[in-house]
């Protein structure tokens, strides 16, 4: 980890404020008291809001039209995998896959006498080809009869908690209607997003402190999607919640606070940064004049501004404060004054 560089930090002078508003170019010079640029390491964290979701969750819909025969289960049940959800009238789906059946077998009773024909040289190649294919539909129509059936009697996929349904028996069903939900809680995960300034550090396998009501939990980055978002441009990530904390519940909102490798900023007190229509600025002191300067802040502390461009480490940068200095113009400084950080 690179030293730590202390900032030397210089509080606005009142007195600078109290001076004339004369001290232009080439006019009498403008006391002020300024600081001596250097870098620090600074903690680096992102905080912000992330939504709880469950393990697995699926809405379960009917995938075959029909009435309702039966129901199996109770509104908030928990349920294992494959357990019966509901059954769907199938005396017709029955009844077809039966005739399909049927005429599976009379279709390969008839290519078996066929092929001992065509073996024989009795029927031509062009006859022969054509009861393969009837044979072939025949096997489609029976397997799709099978389905169909198949899909009358719905179960659940995985363990689970169901939610509140809105069907009973008797009531018809058409393909795609919803019968329920089912959620497998645990393991809890988060879903968050972060900054594309973050998006080469965030990486599966890191700790990621969530809180709600006062309370913390831990959870670690399971995964990170393979772009940023375009509209956004923030990384999505998803973390796994250690534990099976029961007051979380899917859906609602919690906050996180990530901890990234610290990072070595300059940083200058919050009375040494000024701004105008183009953006922030500073003024740089070299050889008894002024110089504006655009600098680019990044994050703002209580004490201090870290400046992420436009200063470099040991320039000496004028707390302007309220003072009339101007671009060029004359001024002394009054002190220097040390001020470490934690």
């Amino acid at each position: 980890m690179a030293s730590i560089i202390l900032v030397q930090t210089i509080s606005c002078s009142k007195e600078a404020e109290q001076q004339q508003r004369s001290g232009g170019r080439g006019g009498q010079a403008i006391v002020v008291e300024a600081v001596v640029a250097q870098t620090e390491q600074l903690k680096n964290s992102v905080r912000g809001v992330g939504i709880l979701q469950p393990s697995k969750e699926v809405d379960i819909q009917a995938e075959m039209a029909g009435r309702i025969q039966t129901v199996y289960f109770k509104d908030g049940q928990d349920v294992r995998a494959g357990a019966y959800l509901v059954k769907i009238e199938d005396a017709n789906l029955k009844a077809a896959m039966s005739k399909a059946h049927s005429k599976l077998m009379l279709t390969r009773n008839t290519a078996e006498r066929k092929k001992q024909q065509f073996n024989a040289g009795a029927i031509s190649a062009q006859e022969w080809e054509a009861v393969q294919a009837d044979l072939q539909m025949a096997e489609a129509d029976s397997a799709d009869a099978a389905a169909n059936l198949q899909k009358t009697l719905i179960l659940a996929p995985f363990a689970g908690k169901l939610g509140i349904s809105k069907i009973n028996i008797g009531k018809r069903l058409a393909i795609g209607d919803h019968i329920v939900k089912l959620v497998q809680k645990y393991p809890l995960k988060a879903d968050f997003s972060v900054a594309d300034k973050y998006a080469s550090v965030i990486k599966p396998g890191m700790e990621v402190e969530f809180s709600r009501a006062g309370i913390s939990y831990k959870a670690v980055i399971e995964a990170t999607e393979s772009s940023l978002d375009g509209s956004t441009r923030t990384l999505q990530a998803r973390a796994m919640i250690v534990g099976q904390p029961e007051e979380l519940v899917p859906g609602a909102p919690i906050e996180f606070m990530l901890e990234l490798p610290p990072r070595e900023s300059l940083t200058v007190p919050p009375e040494a940064i000024g701004s105008d229509a183009l953006g922030s600025t500073a003024y740089l002191y070299k050889g008894g004049k002024a110089v504006l300067t655009r600098i680019e802040i990044g994050t703002r502390f209580v004490d201090r501004v870290e400046v992420v461009n436009g200063i470099a480490s040991s320039d000496t940068v004028l707390c302007v404060g309220a003072s009339p200095v101007r671009d060029g113009g004359n001024v002394e400084i009054s002190k220097i004054k040390s001020q470490n950080h934690p």
